[in-house]
This record gives structure tokens, C-alpha cells and sequence, in this order.
């Protein structure tokens, strides 16, 4: 498969998620310069998943982490491990509220995906996949 062709994912690759998430508050305060995305979720795991630890991974792209608390009390580096593509905070209770602070640049998202300027216009397309940028 070439590089940056999309890869195909199949159903049977598909197992349940770790962890469920009941609700989502985002808040934007959209900037020239760049954008601050807030969100908090309340969280809890799964009793259907299959993983025995307690791991939580989240994925993301293009994004400088400001801070990041979970259950009011915020976390130091030592705390989770961030790459690239992935926060991964371990040891996490079975029910949470977590709260993550990042900042991105829509004027430098040519991908089209996630939140974007195009036009003067902030843009995006809310799919799944993309909004991870």
C-alpha cells in the first residue's frame, strides 16, 4: 500500500470500546492566530470490553496539549504518555470526568479535515475521523 492512501477496515476488526463516553462538552474560542478547543467528558468503562487494564487511549492529531485533569485534579507528564498520534493515561477509575485543554491552528489545516479556514471561514465536516485533528 502506497503512503497516505487510506487502509481499509473491516467489521470483523471491530471489537467494543474500552471505555463509554455519556456526555461531551466542547467549547471553541476560535483565534487568528489559533484556536482553543475545551473539552470535558464524562467517562466510564465499558462492561462489555475485553481489555483487562485499565488504559485509556486517545487519539489525536495536530494538537498542542495545554493541560489535561482527571476528576478535578490535573495531571503532571509523569501522568500520561502523549506521541504523535495518542494520549495514553493509565491506571484510570472505573467512572471519571476528564477535562482536556488544547490548542490547534485552523489557518494551517490544508487537509480538510477537523476544524479549518477556508475562504476567511472557519470550516468542518464533524466526521468521525477527521475531527481528531
Amino acid at each position: 500500500m502506497k503512503e497516505g492512501q487510506p487502509q481499509a477496515v473491516y467489521l470483523k476488526d471491530y471489537t467494543p470500546p474500552d471505555y463509554l463516553i455519556d456526555e461531551v462538552y466542547l467549547l471553541f474560542e476560535l483565534g487568528e492566530e489559533s484556536t482553543k478547543v475545551i473539552s470535558q467528558l464524562q467517562v466510564r468503562r465499558n462492561p462489555k470490553s475485553a481489555r483487562a487494564d485499565s488504559t485509556l487511549e486517545l487519539v489525536g492529531e495536530d494538537l498542542k496539549l495545554e493541560s489535561i485533569t482527571l476528576n478535578a485534579a490535573r495531571l503532571d507528564t509523569t501522568q500520561y504518555v502523549l506521541t504523535d498520534e495518542k494520549m495514553i493515561i493509565a491506571n484510570v477509575p472505573e467512572q471519571f470526568t476528564l477535562s482536556v485543554e488544547t490548542l490547534i491552528t485552523p489557518q494551517t489545516n490544508t487537509s480538510l479535515e477537523g476544524l479549518y479556514k477556508s475562504s476567511g471561514n472557519f470550516c468542518t465536516q464533524c466526521e468521525a475521523q477527521g475531527f481528531r485533528k
